[in-house]
């Protein structure tokens, strides 16, 4: 029994041996096989049977069998490739593959041969699709969830939304003498001249430079930076330009009802009715997209930057808040707006001249400046100061002031609140005496108005808020009792007190109130059933209202507003309840002007073009308002108009209102040092359309495109996964496995987290086959095959042995 239990227990071994050479022969054979996992057989004994010795019970055992074969999952060394998209992994973690057909990754491999097919598709050699994460090419950051790879062989167009100029502009170059606004240099018309001619003279500015910027549909197009001093040290102003034949901005229609303010970002100014527009050629500022002033330090780094939106007819009011910008607590840069292909809505591009902006908005006064100036001669070579005696103060024409009858000066307006300053009451007059100094008329006004009044140094008076911010401080009564008044009347025709304006304005002397007998002034946003004349008086649904004068082109206007009812087009139905804001709204429609209403409560009409010295001349004017049934009068019933002076000189008047200032200079900055003005950095962040011309993957396994346009965009990131038993997998044939209950579910994550390796590009992971280690086990086991094999034919000679013995 013994002897042929041998026989029975060699062939175990045999059988055994057997299988452990396939396996050595698998790995062999796959020592070239593209990140090629081993295997390694195990052996376990059979079950012993038990038998009789002199000491007892033993147990003989019965042979040998398989325990298992693992894989080993041991690291490939790699090895180096000429295509981006062979992937290796260093360390835990498998590629995750989905089959066609298969609605989700079921497949994982270590054999990172990867490319595109037809479709752009990331696929293996037998095209399964390789799994990962579609990257916003922007943020960088994952979109949805894991799937195929796709990174498309185009790249649509990207519009410009910023663009970086970096200059050097030299400090030696000398302060203008008489300030020349270069979008008063600038003309847009000159390209339509028979002859055409650059829009601005080349003597205009002192330095300009040229970068492209890009639209919707990936055409390029050139902006232009014009430079050029301002009569102040340490200050230049710039001008952002394009092709006045490329500019077709649409205009914004919408205001703060508040402050005035351009709603939302920053856009064209909207002084202009909505068939104005700048690419018909006729418009001098076509072309012109900002204007802006900025302010160095005696170090050379940018301080302060302020900028404007350049309207239609090219005529920037920086002393007004029409075309003033401000930035909000998010903005960084100002912006400007740009539109090359006609589209309803322009293009916003942000400026960066290396200055961020702090988020901070300081409020600042409005100031208002006499039109007339004083004199302390006979001629205008010597103008007054604050401690000039009446009896020496002398109008423009050399006629003294009148301090024997006397003269008595009688002010009134608004404060900054809109209380009214009446002019009848003692304390707002001032009677003149020959030893009288210019400084007591001021301490009259400022105690009136809560403000500080200064001479300027033309003799002019000058009246600066003592609040900063949106104010109602206006001067409606400004006049001397006996002629003549040097710093001009302020009458129904004409204001004494001004703020800078080359467009003319039409002002209501009545202003309108919140409530019956208040004395708080109205906004843009209050209710129309709201506003209250003095006598108490409310504007009401159904009341009709005639508004009757000319349009700044002369042409007459009689119209009716209809409180509570649609306008028409291109207007639509009120707001419910109507606002001061839907008559302002008509107004503009009608008169062709701006409609507002100053922080005093009076309804204002700034007309939408400039004067233009032998050219157009504005003939705006409000004569007439007849009330509605209610009979409310907010504004006045005649006269009640005035025109403010139109003046082009600056004279250091500005409009109350919220201006950005205070800038933070960058790395790459703007500067003002004594070298040549010079470009020292440009960039623009748009794009044309672009094709993929190569592809890179890094170690995190983003996959980035480098496109024909010059973008570089991340565009997707492959997917690793990890099982908690990978001896649990089964193998599928060409380097792919699939998971089992015994592997447990797939972990998966990103290259390098999670204790998943990272990525090797332009590599492969060669098969971890260690020769030298199977040629030992093959000789080991062969030596273990012929072992068995010998014990086979020795039993077989015994067993011979006693079958003889019966012959």
């Amino acid at each position: 029994m013994g002897v042929s239990s041998s026989l029975y227990a060699s062939i175990s071994g045999l059988n055994t041996m057997g299988n452990a050479m396939s396996v050595m022969g698998d790995n062999v054979s796959n020592v070239n096989t593209i990140a090629f996992k081993s295997s390694l057989a195990t052996f376990q004994d059979v079950l012993s049977q038990s038998v009789a010795t002199a000491a007892g019970t033993a147990q003989v055992g019965r042979g040998v069998t398989l325990t298992n074969i693992n894989g080993v999952f041991a690291q490939g060394s790699f090895q180096s490739t000429s295509s981006p998209t062979d992937l290796a992994i260093g360390g835990q973690g498998f590629f995750m593959l989905r089959a066609v057909g298969s609605a989700a990754a079921d497949m994982y491999t270590r054999a990172g041969q990867f490319g595109f097919d037809k479709d752009g598709n990331l696929v293996n050699p037998t095209g399964n699709f390789v799994q990962g994460w579609t990257l916003n090419s922007t943020t960088g950051q994952k979109q949805g969830a894991i799937g195929d790879i796709n990174i498309g062989k185009t790249t649509p167009p990207v519009q410009t939304s910023s663009v970086q100029v970096i200059a050097n502009l030299d400090s030696s170059v000398p302060n203008e003498v008489t300030l020349n606004p270069l979008y008063d240099a600038w003309n847009g018309t000159n390209v339509t001249q028979p002859v055409p001619a650059a829009p601005i003279d080349s003597t205009a500015y002192s330095y300009t430079t040229a970068l492209k910027a890009y639209d919707s549909v990936g055409a390029s197009h050139d902006l232009t930076v014009y430079f050029a001093r301002t009569t102040n040290d340490n200050q230049w102003q710039y001008l952002v330009t394009c092709n006045p034949n490329e500019d077709h901005r649409v205009l914004s229609t919408g205001r703060d009802p508040v402050t005035g303010a351009l709603n939302g970002t920053p856009d064209v100014a909207s002084v202009y009715t909505p068939d104005t527009t700048y690419n018909d050629l006729t418009q001098k500022g076509a072309g012109a997209l900002q204007y802006g002033v900025i302010d160095f330090s005696t170090s050379g780094a940018i301080s302060n930057i302020s900028a404007y939106d350049v309207p239609p007819d090219g005529k920037v009011d920086p002393a007004q808040n029409t075309n003033r910008l401000t930035l909000s607590n998010t903005d960084s840069y100002y912006s400007f707006a740009v539109n090359f292909t006609g589209d309803k809505t322009n293009q916003k591009i942000a400026l960066n001249l290396g200055a961020k902006y702090s988020g901070q908005p300081a409020a600042v006064p409005q100031v208002l400046v006499t039109d007339g100036a004083a004199y302390a001669t006979t001629g205008t070579s010597t103008p007054i100061n604050k401690e000039t005696l009446w009896s020496s103060v002398y109008d423009n024409t050399g006629t003294k002031v009148d301090t024997t009858t006397p003269a008595v000066v009688s002010f009134g307006g608004y404060k900054h609140d809109g209380t009214y300053v009446d002019p009848t009451l003692a304390a707002n007059q001032y009677t003149l005496t020959a030893t009288g100094k210019v400084q007591d008329l001021l301490d009259k006004i400022n105690a009136a108005f809560g403000c500080t009044c200064t001479i300027d140094a033309a003799g002019h008076i000058k009246m600066t808020d003592g609040i900063g911010g949106p104010s109602g401080l206006a001067v409606t009564t400004f006049g001397f009792s006996v002629a003549p008044n040097p710093f001009g009347a302020t009458t129904a025709a004409t204001n004494a007190f001004n703020i800078i304006t080359s467009k003319r304005q039409v002002v209501s002397t009545a202003r309108a109130v919140t409530t019956a007998g208040g004395t708080t002034p109205i906004q843009g946003n209050t209710a129309l059933t709201s506003v209250y004349d003095s006598a108490s008086k409310n504007f009401l649904i159904g009341d009709s209202i005639v508004f009757a004068g000319t349009r700044g082109d002369n042409v007459a206007v009689s119209a009716t507003f209809k409180v509570g009812t649609s306008y028409g087009s291109p207007l639509t139905a009120p707001n419910n309840p109507p606002t001061m804001q839907d008559l302002l709204t008509w107004l503009k429609t009608q008169f062709h002007a701006e409609a507002s209403v100053d922080g005093a409560g009076r309804l204002v009409l700034t007309d939408e073009k400039a004067n233009v010295v032998g050219g157009y001349q504005s003939a705006l004017a409000l004569t007439s308002i007849t009330p509605g049934a209610s009979g409310a009068a907010p504004f006045g019933a005649g006269p009640f108009t005035k025109i403010l002076a139109d003046t082009t000189t600056a004279d250091g008047s500005q409009a109350g209102g919220l201006d950005s200032i205070g800038f933070t200079t960058e790395a790459l900055s703007t500067t003002q040092y004594a070298n040549s003005s010079t470009t020292i950095f440009q960039n623009q962040n748009g794009f044309a359309a672009g094709f993929l011309q190569s592809v890179s993957v890094d170690t995190s396994g983003v996959i980035t495109g480098n496109y024909s346009n010059g973008q570089v965009l991340q565009k997707a990131q492959v997917a690793l996964a990890s099982f908690n038993n990978l001896a649990g997998l089964k193998k599928e044939g060409g380097n792919v496995f699939r998971e089992t209950t015994a592997s447990g579910a797939p972990v998966t994550g990103a290259p390098g987290t999670n204790g998943l390796g990272s990525i090797s590009p332009n590599s492969l992971e060669q098969s971890n086959v260690d020769l030298g280690t199977e040629f030992v086990n093959l000789i080991t086991t062969q030596r273990g095959f012929e072992a068995n094999s010998k014990v086979i034919t020795t039993t077989d000679s015994m067993m011979q042995t006693l079958i003889n013995i019966i012959r």
